[in-house]
């Protein structure tokens, strides 16, 4: 009667598992650097179409362990300042994603949260502010995004609060508005080159850079980028895709280095028993005839990205 191990490895040469990959290996592999999410394919329109006005440049180099502060622009000032409704809304009649709030202000409070989700797994030493009040009427209440970036700020931390433009000919494109107070810096730098820019001067210079709070325009809520953060079968996942091109861009720009994930060793298969390790013989070679080529069908998938013209209210800062 065979042993074990000469049924096993019978099974092992027969098997269609391919031999460059050991049993089991997908139940013991370790989680993908940076942990492991769904991604999917999001177009965030046109660059900010004033980045050839560009009149800065980022030098200054803060630490890589630099707290970072994630702000959602609007949060604290939806009947004052309340950000675009989207072309969906405002266009389509769409209902917006959350009644008394814009689908702006919702989208910037989600991306924020999980550019802060995303960098903590990351390394980066960042989290997320929500003031819980959408509506300060003082600028300067201690619980606002501006105040809170602010201290942040001044305390020598990194401050970037999340905007979505508008849509239509009122919107100019994505783009970071750099911070004023405090300089300019290679974070900003490295967000300018991945979505473009806007004069540092921009409308006047706006409240938030002048306390030293970095803009960053995702893009015009409308097309592609909006179409998938309002389907639910894409959010999650297009929600990800903006939050790890921001991530991403801050940890290249601060040199935190990409984590290394060691594969784990393949399994080993148990000895036969009754039989030592340290003095078992080989076994005699089996006659087995190879198994017939495995012929798999290759797929490929190809995505559509949507743009729409579209008019609509500037937003205000």
């Amino acid at each position: 009667m065979p042993s074990r191990f000469s049924l096993a490895l019978v099974l092992l040469l027969v098997s269609p598992v391919p031999l460059a990959q050991p049993l089991l290996a997908q139940e013991n592999a370790p989680s993908a650097p940076y942990g492991q999410f769904l991604k999917v394919r999001v177009n965030t329109g046109e660059r900010s179409r004033l980045t050839v006005k560009k009149n800065w440049l980022g030098t200054k180099r803060p630490s890589h362990t630099v707290p970072i502060l994630m702000l959602a622009g609007h949060a604290d000032s939806q009947r004052i300042s309340p950000g675009t409704r989207g072309y969906a809304v405002a266009v389509n009649g769409a209902p917006p994603m959350r009644p008394g709030m814009t689908d702006e202000t919702f989208w910037n409070l989600a991306t924020a949260r999980r550019i802060a989700e995303l960098g903590t797994q990351r390394g980066l030493e960042i989290r997320f502010y929500d003031p819980g009040v959408r509506t300060i009427h003082d600028g300067d209440d201690p619980r606002t995004n501006w105040s809170q970036g602010k201290r942040h700020v001044q305390a020598g931390g990194y401050a970037l609060e999340i905007h979505y433009d508008a849509y239509g000919r009122d919107g100019v494109g994505s783009g970071v508005i750099p911070r004023v107070y405090g300089g300019q810096t290679v974070i900003d730098e490295h967000l300018a080159q991945e979505f473009g820019s806007f004069p540092w001067d921009f409308r006047g210079v706006l409240g938030a850079p002048k306390r030293g709070i970095t803009i960053l325009e995702v893009g015009k809520l409308e097309g592609d980028l909006e179409n998938k953060l309002r389907d639910p079968a894409t959010r999650d996942a297009a929600l990800n895709t903006i939050a790890d091109r921001v991530v991403t861009t801050m940890a290249k720009a601060l040199g935190v280095p990409q984590p290394v994930v060691q594969a784990p060793s393949p399994p080993a298969l148990p000895p036969s028993p009754g039989t030592t390790v340290a003095n078992q013989k080989p076994p005699l070679p089996l006659q087995v005839s190879p198994p017939p080529p495995i012929h798999s069908p290759t797929s490929s998938t190809h995505r559509k990205t949507s743009t729409q013209g579209a008019t609509g209210a500037a937003t205000r800062l």
